[in-house]
């Protein structure tokens, strides 16, 4: 007879798996209590919220809406760089509410840039000359600030540089990537149209002046038109459904530009003419057309505000001669200052801390020069010869591409290339009489032409 233990009923339980099931309890054990304490610290931020809305309900929802913006943002580095490109024309605008506050939105742009990085798989499509001229003038940069550090003047010079070469990298790798160019173009058009209207609509009731926009500077606000002018013309060239809307953009940027009086932009703009006829942006009737809408806001112009344009004009008249003076002065101080530095200039920010030594001798009244008026002049004082043959290799390689583009890219990406070529030659052409090496513009070109390039390493842009 054979008696069973009074434990055989139970399966005995290997110590291994005891150990397991202990490890087991203690892990969800620790899950709960993460798990509650996040759940607390939520519970308190919301209530702490609440009490805020009662208290200060405009501010908390100020704060409430930028953080949601700002997460968007990080998450999708495409609406990063289309609400960068549409907040640069109002930088100043921005920047007198906030000083940092353009600043933080291109420091957005980079790190949603860095999170597609971490996150996305796909590769990342820098491989261009554009983007290796910019790395060649990232280490002339450093250089020459190292070499002549200039203080405040030069880590601001510096750092503009800097912000604007991330951008390009940012916007080259959006753009053959996952952006399509045409929607980038698209919000630059928007946004300068916006500020015409502003400009436009200021100057009329200034009595007086030039037209400025939301920028400080009436020639850095014709520039940026400028550089939008083509581009509204490609938008309505090829939008069915808003062809209207886009001949207004069209015609008030023009306007806008007039009455900025920057002889600098309209300039550019004239030349501008032949490069779209070549490159068929604009057909002979299309330009007959323009230029009779043109002369027709011009007379509505004078007969609204014919006091003020008349003003204007004397007042533009009265300083013509000394802002031609003042020109050729600062040209010839960026000349010696490139001869006598001609390595590495005289460091970001090096002419504004500099120039008073190149003054003529017999000036007993010194006026205060920031900067050359001149983009490539002033590359060259302050970056050296290295310094502007980097700069200038990086618009070549950006205008290379929109050319070869035009010759040979997919036809949906012709007539934008065509557009972009057409910019660039403006812009540029612009910039002889004026330091644009500072500003969005110059930059997102050369972006774009390495963007439409059908001879990169990698893909192209997925539509236009």
């Amino acid at each position: 007879m054979t008696t069973t233990p009074p434990t055989a009923s139970r399966a005995a339980v290997p110590p291994t798996l005891a150990r397991r099931s202990r490890a087991n309890r203690s892990t969800l054990v620790g899950r709960f209590a993460t798990r509650g304490s996040a759940a607390a610290l939520l519970m308190l931020a919301i209530v702490a919220g609440g009490l805020a809305a009662v208290w200060h309900p405009l501010e908390v929802t100020v704060v409430v809406v930028g953080l949601c913006v700002l997460a968007a943002m990080v998450l999708r580095v495409e609406w990063a760089v289309l609400a960068y490109v549409a907040v640069e024309p109002f930088g100043d605008y921005l920047s007198a509410l906030a000083s940092p506050s353009v600043k933080l939105i291109g420091a957005v742009l980079f790190g949603a840039w860095l999170v597609r990085l971490a996150l996305d798989q796909r590769p990342v499509a820098v491989r261009h000359p554009v983007v290796v001229a910019t790395g060649f003038l990232f280490v002339v940069l450093l250089a020459s600030l190292t070499w002549n550090p200039n203080g405040s003047a030069g880590m601001e010079v510096a750092s503009r540089y800097l912000s604007y070469m991330a951008v390009l990298v940012v916007l080259v790798d959006t753009m053959r990537n996952s952006l399509p160019p045409r929607r980038v173009v698209t919000a630059f058009v928007i946004s300068c149209t916006a500020a015409a209207v502003v400009g436009i609509i200021a100057f009329a009731q200034s009595g007086g002046g030039r037209a400025a926009g939301p920028m400080e500077d009436a020639n850095d606000f014709a520039f940026y038109l400028a550089c939008a002018l083509p581009f509204a013309i490609l938008l309505w060239r090829d939008s069915l459904r808003w062809r209207p809307v886009f001949a207004v953009a069209a015609a008030i940027i023009m306007v806008a530009i007039l009455a900025t009086f920057s002889r600098g932009a309209i300039l550019g703009v004239i030349g501008m003419v032949p490069v779209a006829l070549v490159m068929r942006l604009v057909r002979p009737r299309h330009l007959v057309a323009a230029l009779g809408v043109l002369a027709l806001l011009v007379g509505i112009g004078f007969l609204a505000v014919g006091a003020t344009v008349q003003r204007s004009l004397d007042e533009k008249q009265h300083v013509a001669d000394a802002n031609v003076a003042s020109r050729f002065a600062t040209w010839s101080m960026a000349a010696e200052m490139t001869a006598d530095h001609p390595v590495l200039g005289t460091g970001p920010g090096g002419f504004r801390t500099n120039f008073v030594a190149y003054q003529a001798n017999d000036s007993s009244n010194p006026t205060h020069y920031d900067v050359v008026h001149q983009m490539f002049l002033d590359v060259s004082a302050e970056l050296g010869l290295l310094g502007l043959a980097a700069f200038l290799a990086l618009l070549a390689a950006g205008g290379g591409g929109a050319v070869r583009a035009v010759r040979s890219g997919p036809d949906q990406h012709r007539l934008l290339a065509a557009a972009t070529c057409v910019s660039l030659f403006g812009t540029v052409g612009a910039a002889t009489f004026l330091s644009e090496q500072y500003y969005l513009p110059i930059w997102m070109l050369a972006a774009l032409g390495a963007a439409l390039d059908p001879g990169g390493r990698t893909g192209g842009p997925r539509c236009a």
